[in-house]
């Protein structure tokens, strides 16, 4: 409840223009877990537009179910025209298993949304399963299964950033341009190694992307990355970055 509580005076003190929940909202996926999940969702709605996409714990004992019902649709498409962003949400669950795919229905949908947005847009992605190794979180394992066709289609697509959650440890990668970016848990103990309860803040303007990590226990935040960017005939890119490796809080 503390980190709960931190969470929403620090994203009100924030003031953002949209929030991004990248899954596991509930443990087990139960129906009273979704009714205290749907609570803290609209609480977050009070503070801003609130985007949510499932999580594999969110999948479990038929858990989907009251996704869609109390929380909403799977997948989505954001589009602001005055922030120059667009950011598709995916679900890459799957019942009662930890792995994770986005299958070809998505990737199908996937590219159509992503051939109708202009070229000088930021383009985001968002989904649960990280789409690459994450370092300090032990055996690889639970990486989508179809990552290799995902991975293909947002470079075809100019794709800028994705975001990813399931690990609980932040990291930042770059490939191709592209941005993967990871985020902690929030308002978890699960943590692993020294990390500690952390969330990203995306700061997009004209002149690049700055990636705050945000510490739910102290309120601390340091940046992580930031990157420059620039209109190559008529296309949005990553053009060049600096990035802070250090972990301390």
């Amino acid at each position: 409840m503390e980190l709960k509580n931190n969470l929403l005076r620090q994203v009100t003190d924030e003031n953002p223009d949209l929030i991004i929940v990248s899954g596991d909202l509930t443990t087990e996926g139960y129906s009273h877990e979704y009714d205290d999940a749907a609570e803290f969702v609209d609480e977050l709605n009070s503070i801003s537009e609130v985007h949510v996409v499932p999580g594999n714990h969110d999948a479990r004992n038929v858990g989907l179910i009251h996704f869609e019902k109390q929380i909403g649709e799977r997948k989505f498409i954001h589009i602001d025209k005055s922030g120059g962003f667009v950011i598709a949400g995916l679900d890459s669950s799957e019942p009662d298993i930890n792995d994770g795919q986005i299958g070809y229905d998505q990737l199908a949908w996937l590219k159509s949304e992503l051939e109708k947005v202009p070229k000088d847009m930021c383009k985001i992605v968002t989904f649960h399963h990280h789409l690459l190794p994450i370092p300090q979180t032990g055996r690889e394992r639970n990486i989508l299964l179809d990552s290799g066709d995902l991975l293909r289609l947002f470079i075809d697509s100019g794709v800028d950033f994705v975001l990813n959650g399931h690990k609980h440890v932040p990291n930042v990668w770059m490939i191709e341009k592209m941005v993967t970016l990871n985020s902690g848990t929030a308002t978890t103990r699960k943590l692993r190694g020294n990390t500690y309860p952390s969330y990203n803040e995306l700061l997009i303007d004209d002149g690049g992307i700055f990636v705050n990590l945000i510490n739910t226990f102290t309120g601390y935040k340091r940046e992580v990355a930031n990157y420059a960017v620039e209109l190559n005939e008529n296309e949005y890119s990553i053009c060049s970055y600096n990035y802070n490796s250090d972990n301390g809080v």
